[in-house]
């Protein structure tokens, strides 16, 4: 029995319900979606065992501006209030670890994968070094024209948020984001 569809109406659903539930407790937000601005739930994460839950909205830049400005950086939900925080996607290679691309892009498709915590010529899922830190090194580090990245590419993995590389180009994506502009919706 296929019950993909299933899941799918759960997952479309609780998305609806999560929207009305933001709606319901900012006002800023549901003037602006009432006349026509994007407010669109992206993803919903729960971890089971913290019952922590992650919530991506994609919402226009004037309801981000309101919430910043009316409301401090803060959404509620139920009796919750949640910092609110922008999020930049970073588009990278699961083959080669390089920033800027996706695997079934990879110019390096032709050659063995790099692994994401030793650098090894193997995938990531089958390292056996993943949990033994003093072999974790990061490719995009030891890549970089940057000194300092090539001297401590040993400090981290190529999917550590603490990566200077990455660092880098998050902040170019915040300086290149236009979060302001008035013909978005």
């Amino acid at each position: 029995v296929d019950r993909t569809g299933d899941h799918d109406k759960t997952r479309l659903d609780e998305k609806k319900v999560i929207v009305e539930k933001v709606l319901a407790k900012n006002p800023c937000v549901a003037t602006l979606h009432n006349s026509g601005h994007t407010l669109e739930v992206v993803y919903v994460n729960q971890n089971t065992s913290t019952r922590h839950i992650s919530i991506g909205l994609k919402v226009s830049p004037a309801i981000r501006l309101a919430l910043h400005s009316q409301q401090d950086g803060n959404l509620y939900l139920g009796n919750s209030r949640y910092q609110i925080k922008d999020r930049y996607h970073v588009k990278y290679c699961y083959h080669c670890q390089m920033i800027g691309h996706i695997s079934h892009e990879c110019p390096n498709k032709n050659r063995d994968a790099t692994c994401m915590y030793c650098m090894g010529n193997h995938r990531s899922s089958t390292c056996n070094s993943k949990e033994n830190q003093s072999r974790h090194c990061c490719a995009r580090c030891l890549a970089s024209p940057q000194p300092n990245d090539a001297e401590n590419y040993k400090s981290h993995i190529a999917g550590d948020a603490k990566c200077p590389v990455m660092i880098r180009e998050i902040d170019r994506l915040k300086e290149n984001t236009d979060l302001i502009s008035k013909n978005v919706m």
